[in-house]
């Protein structure tokens, strides 16, 4: 009977030390992954490792990626990302980061307004200005600028130049481009003599940092998924392309003339590598099953916009596929799909349900904050909404939302009360 026990016991911590490998190799993004299986293939003779196709095109088997890379200049995309994975440990973080990352223009400055970004990723503005002010710390310094104004005053502020005088200057640096002096000098409290003076200390400053770089287009992460929308609908399939992929080599099989120690050690090997290959087989397909469960979900959202997102949880998905949530979670963070407009992170098509009142169906967060979005969008500035009539129009358009929640909605977006926006209206 004890005899029985121990076996009991060592197959189930077998099984449990197989299930955890399981959910790590789930875990890992592509590169991580790919790093992993080499080192397994190194130490395995059982095993032998392909790398992602992406890998070797236009250079054959022998073809050296890094040596490549180092050849050449770095892309700006590249080199933010690496800076990325250093800096932010925490994937939510990271994920926001690499939002801000995909907004960078050519001169390293963002091309849209935080507000859109932060929209985007589905969080609050002093989520997203914490991010980029993180963003702003990366060398070199300059660069997730909001405009050129923002470029120069990290900079000036970096070499400790930026006294008030300097970033006045910075600030209304287009009447420097026309001319006009005087009024310049008049806001910086000086001479319209003293303004060449403070012009020579931002004078090195380089305007368009992002330049230094590379700009072959490089996707922050190479996407796991790609969905397409054909006549019957949408179709989802793993990227072939960047899945790194491992054969286990059933031809060398344990030689019967070893020796027991060595026949046993093999054995073992053996074993890992069909552990591994099935572990392999089964990421890959937990990630299609996911990815299809949110794409049949979320069709709307991808063929319309933000605005068409369906309330959706990692539960949901979980419940779908008869997993649990913390798979769900694993299988989506860092994850990365194809679409046929852009390359979108899984987490996207999640979205937290908003209550439309008794009755009533309940719309995604997402969804009543492009509301928000765009009803204050449309009205009009001389006599700006306030809250209580985002309230009413809410009413109107079937959504029923607390004013309170309104403010909150207007504050993640970004928005001005309605008193600041009249007066900013006024005084433009």
């Amino acid at each position: 009977m004890d005899l029985v026990q121990t076996l009991s016991q060592r197959q189930s911590m077998q099984m449990g030390g197989q299930m955890l490998h399981s959910l790590a190799i789930l875990g890992m993004s592509s590169q991580d992954l790919s790093d992993h299986l080499v080192e397994q293939a190194s130490s395995n003779p059982y095993l032998a490792y392909r790398a992602p196709s992406a890998f070797i095109a236009r250079g054959g088997a022998d073809f050296d990626a890094v040596a490549a890379v180092a050849a050449h200049r770095p892309s700006l995309m590249a080199h933010v990302v690496d800076q990325i994975e250093m800096t932010f440990t925490n994937p939510g973080d990271r994920m926001i980061a690499l939002r801000f990352a995909e907004a960078l223009d050519p001169s390293g400055w963002l091309s849209q307004p935080v507000e859109t970004i932060a929209l985007g990723a589905g969080v609050a503005m002093p989520r997203a200005e914490a991010v980029l002010c993180a963003l702003q710390g990366f060398e070199p310094v300059g660069l997730f600028a909001r405009d050129l104004s923002d470029c120069l005053i990290l900079q000036a502020r970096e070499e400790d130049i930026l006294t008030w005088e300097v970033e006045t200057l910075i600030r209304h640096i287009n009447l420097l481009a026309e001319n006009r002096l005087a009024e310049l000098a008049d806001l910086c409290d000086c001479e319209p003599s003293d303004i060449p003076e403070i012009v020579k200390l931002i004078r090195h400053l380089n305007p368009k940092p992002g330049l230094a770089f590379d700009h072959q287009p490089t996707p922050v992460f190479p996407p796991d998924l790609i969905a397409l929308r054909g006549p019957e609908g949408w179709t989802v399939e793993l990227n072939r392309a960047t899945s790194p992929r491992i054969t286990v080599r059933e031809d060398r099989l344990p030689d019967g003339k070893a020796d027991k120690a060595a026949r046993a050690e093999r054995r073992k090997a053996l074993a890992e590598a069909r552990a591994l290959a099935l572990a392999l087989e089964r990421r890959g397909d937990t990630l299609l099953r996911t990815a299809a469960v949110l794409v049949a979900r979320q069709s709307a959202f991808l063929e319309k916009g933000t605005a068409h997102l369906v309330p959706l949880t990692l539960e949901d998905v979980a419940s779908e596929l008869g997993l649990h949530a913390s798979t769900i979670s694993r299988a989506v963070s860092g994850r990365m799909i194809q679409t046929p407009v852009r390359a979108l992170p899984l987490r996207a098509f999640f979205s937290r349900a908003v209550s439309t009142g008794a009755g009533g169906e309940a719309i995604s967060r997402d969804s009543a904050l492009d509301f928000v979005q765009r009803v204050v969008g449309a009205e009009d500035p001389a006599n700006p909404l306030s809250d209580d009539a985002i309230v009413v129009l809410a009413e109107r358009a079937g959504l029923r939302l607390a004013r309170r929640t309104v403010a909150k909605y207007r504050s993640t977006l970004g928005l001005a009360s309605s008193y600041e926006r009249r007066r900013a209206a006024l005084a433009g």
